[in-house]
């Protein structure tokens, strides 16, 4: 048990990894949400212990199961992001296997690296021991000002399931950010999503938080709209909170934050506030830094700990996200390998290898449109992979399905 403190209502919980369940009836799905993934974001653990105390005392007809997971307990405890590695920053395939094959060397396990082990063995229980469909929710806060907005790896799948919320969705941000649980999660199977609830010292992001669970349970099927109490006022609540709409964007741009640099952001910018080519952003040690294209600056970085300075974004209308997804319902990627400059991999079926030269010419957008993203970079090749799972569920849902490129 831990103690988790909340600066936004100045007060104090006491919970254990598993925050809380409810449900577990024959049929519907199973639902996962994490809270606390980076310790200073103690918004999604207050959300979930008034979710399972609302579900306990209205005890509503209920089809499937919800369990509700502490993240970094660690980091919770101290209210920082980490400890000494960033908890969503190292799901990646190595690391998976040591802990698979409990091959570590003893001063390997840190203390974020533990919380990993423990998180990857519930989450392991839960396949064993509960029935799909599997969906998977992150709950996060931010260090500036902002609306609240969904954050996913693009598949269809994801893309449909985040549609039911009224807010604006990012897209491609498992190509900048390596290591992330969600992009873990994905490899594995289930429907996965992030949602980022507002300032983390603000009581609405609490608010915010338990909108979208209660939302959640209606989306997935466990209770009907009618059921839920408040139904319209939380969807009106998050709706009207959204000044952009549920646009639906696509990262095109980070900066990498590092410590030798000293970076500083230039104040006063929020989430989705337009900026312009060339526009002043923040400034380091080696000068100052420019938003390289026009489009809306994402997670302006403010605070001490992470390594995400920036990102810009830029809107993806809807017409061609209907493009993109009967493109990958008809598995239009048959056809790359016929395009000069481009070769599939021969262990992957699923990766291509693209030579500089033609990737110049908006090769990135033709593979993202496809459900491609830029993986590794080898030489004069780019090497693009399509996300697995990316218009229907696997048959397992498995460890197994990971690959290296995670």
């Amino acid at each position: 048990m831990i103690m988790v403190k909340s600066k936004a209502l100045d007060q104090s919980v006491t919970v254990d990894r598993e925050i809380g369940r409810y449900g577990g009836g024959k049929g519907g799905p199973t639902i996962v949400v994490f809270a606390g993934i980076h310790g200073n974001e103690p918004s999604g653990i207050f959300a979930l212990k008034q979710l399972f105390s609302d579900l306990n005392t209205l005890r509503p007809a209920f089809k499937g199961l919800i369990i509700g997971l502490a993240g970094n307990q660690s980091a919770l405890e101290l209210g920082k992001r980490y400890i000494s590695q960033d908890l969503n920053r190292i799901w990646h395939y190595d690391i998976i296997g040591k802990i698979k094959d409990n091959s570590w060397q003893s001063d390997e396990i840190l203390p974020d690296i533990l919380q990993q082990i423990q998180i990857y063995q519930h989450i392991e229980d839960i396949f064993e021991k509960h029935k799909p469909p599997y969906y998977f929710i992150d709950l996060h806060t931010t260090s500036s000002e902002s609306i609240p907005f969904i954050t996913l790896n693009d598949t269809i799948r994801n893309r449909n399931f985040a549609l039911n919320f009224p807010l604006p969705i990012i897209l491609g941000i498992e190509e900048f950010l390596s290591g992330t649980m969600l992009s873990y999660i994905n490899q594995l199977g289930p429907v996965a999503i992030g949602f980022e609830a507002g300032h983390h010292e603000q009581p609405v992001s609490i608010e915010n938080h338990i909108s979208c669970l209660w939302l959640t349970l209606a989306a997935t099927g466990c209770m009907s709209r009618e059921e839920i109490p408040d139904y319209n006022k939380r969807y009106t609540r998050l709706k009207k909170q959204s000044t952009i709409g549920n646009k639906v964007f696509e990262i095109r741009f980070r900066h990498e934050r590092t410590e030798a640099e000293e970076f500083i952001m230039d104040p006063g910018y929020e989430n989705f506030q337009e900026i312009k080519k060339n526009q002043h952003l923040a400034q380091n040690r080696y000068g100052d830094l420019l938003a390289t294209e026009s489009g809306r600056i994402f997670l302006p970085l403010y605070q001490k700990m992470g390594d995400d300075g920036y990102f810009i974004i830029r809107e993806i209308t809807r017409f061609w996200l209907k493009v993109s997804a009967k493109l990958r319902f008809k598995n239009a990627e048959r056809f790359i390998k016929k395009l000069p400059g481009i070769y599939q991999d021969e262990n992957d079926p699923h990766s291509f290898m693209v030579h500089a030269k033609v990737g110049r010419w908006f090769i990135r957008d033709f593979f993202h449109l496809l459900g491609f993203r830029r993986s590794a970079r080898a030489g004069k090749y780019q090497l693009f992979t399509r996300r697995k799972f990316d218009v229907s569920a696997p048959k397992v849902y498995s460890d197994n399905n990971i690959d290296e490129n995670l």
